[in-house]
């Protein structure tokens, strides 16, 4: 969403035209490139994806250490794509993007909504500072008026990644968040596949490489965000810890099919408390920022990543909140190309949510 000082979020004609884009997401450990081709937002099919490592140190956490590195491995994860296709979509970690919903109310006619956004914003950063943009998201009772979802982001960190994809040559279309990008596939996902879930309330945790990104969704709006320290590299330690192994081998101890004896024990049991925990601490804060003539309970919880598949995560979690608990890949819900192996695809599934849900922005 954050790309310039204008509304990003009308679609360009290009990418109407041509239906087909590339989600791309970038983390600490590597680059998911995913490859959508879709008539509409229900008949979406996986042409392709690749995951490329990443060496240690090109990024930390949410910051890119080493720009000309990233820049060549964008270029090879594209090249090994083999494709023509130029809508690129990718996204902004969201602890670099504030995000605030107001509302535009009679009392602000004099000005419009963009000169209203930027007035906003102001009270953020110095303007001249901050990439934003804004959407229209319903209408607000109190005070009357329209909800208006405003995002904002530094240049000092949106314009050095723009200006990497421009130097590996893979120009933007757009940049999102990748928060709205976990929701965007989730949200594929209940329109489709579980469409009586739509106007409920759903929590979804998605555990990825450095952090858990938990929303609470309704109609496709999200109602509730929080960023917490469970993630994939905890697992990886704790696994480390426990065999005293390296992080590589532990990477491959997490999905293998096979796994020592005592794995459900000394790793699994002791991780998925720790993430149920968490996800019971989130449910609380976000319960207590209901107001009593909205309460009502989250109907289910969804998980996605690697860490999310730890053998009875889903019944640990549903034990600490007596809320319904699945675990769910999005894009395995995409039909496929014939270039798509499957069986690869359930093992690299859960990584690929993110980027997955990019592309689907771009189309």
């Amino acid at each position: 969403m954050v790309k310039n000082q204008k509304n990003t979020n009308s679609k360009t004609s290009s990418s109407l035209s041509q239906r087909t884009a590339i989600g791309i997401d970038i983390g600490q450990h590597a680059i998911k490139m995913v490859q959508l081709s879709g008539r509409s937002l229900n008949q979406i099919q996986l042409e392709k994806y690749v995951i490329t490592k990443l060496p240690k140190n090109i990024i930390k956490g949410s910051k890119i250490q080493d720009y000309d590195q990233l820049v060549t491995y964008l270029q090879h994860s594209y090249a090994q794509l083999h494709t023509g296709v130029r809508n690129f979509v990718t996204a902004l970690p969201q602890n670099l993007v504030t995000m605030e919903t107001v509302v535009y109310s009679d009392k602000d006619n004099d000005l419009d909504i963009e000169s209203f956004a930027e007035a906003e914003v102001s009270q953020i950063g110095p303007i001249e500072e901050m990439n934003f943009d804004y959407q229209v998201v319903g209408a607000s009772t109190m005070p009357p008026g329209m909800k208006v979802l405003l995002t904002a982001a530094k240049k000092d960190d949106v314009e050095p990644r723009i200006e990497a994809f421009d130097n590996a040559d893979l120009s933007l279309s757009a940049m999102d968040i990748d928060l709205f990008a976990q929701n965007n596939a989730f949200s594929f996902w209940i329109n489709n596949h579980a469409p009586e879930l739509e106007h409920e309330k759903i929590a979804i945790f998605g555990i990825h490489a450095t952090q858990m990104y938990a929303i609470v969704t309704q109609n496709g709006q999200i109602l509730y965000k929080q960023e917490a320290n469970v993630s994939t590299e905890q697992l990886n330690q704790l696994i480390q810890r426990t065999y005293q192994v390296t992080e590589e081998k532990a990477a491959q101890m997490m999905v293998a099919a096979t796994k020592p004896s005592d794995y459900q024990t000394a790793v699994a049991d002791r991780f998925n408390i720790q993430v149920a925990q968490e996800i019971q601490r989130v449910l609380q804060f976000y319960y207590t920022t209901q107001t009593s003539e909205q309460y009502s309970n989250v109907k289910n919880i969804l998980l996605t990543g690697t860490a999310s598949q730890q053998p009875g995560l889903a019944e640990t979690i549903f034990s600490h909140t007596n809320t319904a608990t699945e675990c769910i890949h999005p894009i395995l819900y995409a039909t496929n190309s014939n270039k798509v192996d499957l069986s690869q695809l359930q093992i690299d599934a859960p990584t690929l949510t993110l980027a997955f849900g990019l592309a689907l922005r771009g189309l």
